[in-house]
């Protein structure tokens, strides 16, 4: 599983880098059709919303913690770790969890959760 960890992780982190939030193709490549994001707003939203809004997102910057997958089954990989994201002169700090699915497509995110949280 380590390859797959490796993988994991740098795929968790690739959807934090801007020039792959803006990429619409990478986008529809690594969020699975059935995605579902509970975020650290509260707000809940699915594959449709983050296809429209991050490829137009500007001014925003993430720092990831160190990150730690977990195998749930052969094909299923829970990514956890701790994130600051800065937009506009703010900064917001959340913890996170994505639950990855391997598809004919490849890995895939199929949930993601933003926990906030007021330390570093």
């Amino acid at each position: 599983m380590t390859a797959d960890t490796d993988t994991l992780i740098r795929l968790e982190r690739d959807l934090l880098d801007p020039a792959v939030r803006a990429d619409a193709a990478r986008l529809d490549a690594l969020i699975a059709d059935d995605f579902l994001e509970v975020g650290a707003s509260g707000r809940s939203f699915g594959k449709p919303e983050v296809m429209t809004r991050l490829p137009v997102e500007q001014d925003v910057a993430f720092t990831a913690g160190a990150m730690q997958a977990h195998a749930l089954a052969e094909d299923v990989v829970l990514v956890t770790y701790a994130a600051e994201r800065r937009s506009g002169g703010e900064t917001v700090r959340s913890l996170r969890s994505s639950v990855w699915i391997r598809t004919a497509r490849g890995w895939q995110m199929r949930y993601h959760q933003g926990t906030p949280t007021a330390g570093p």
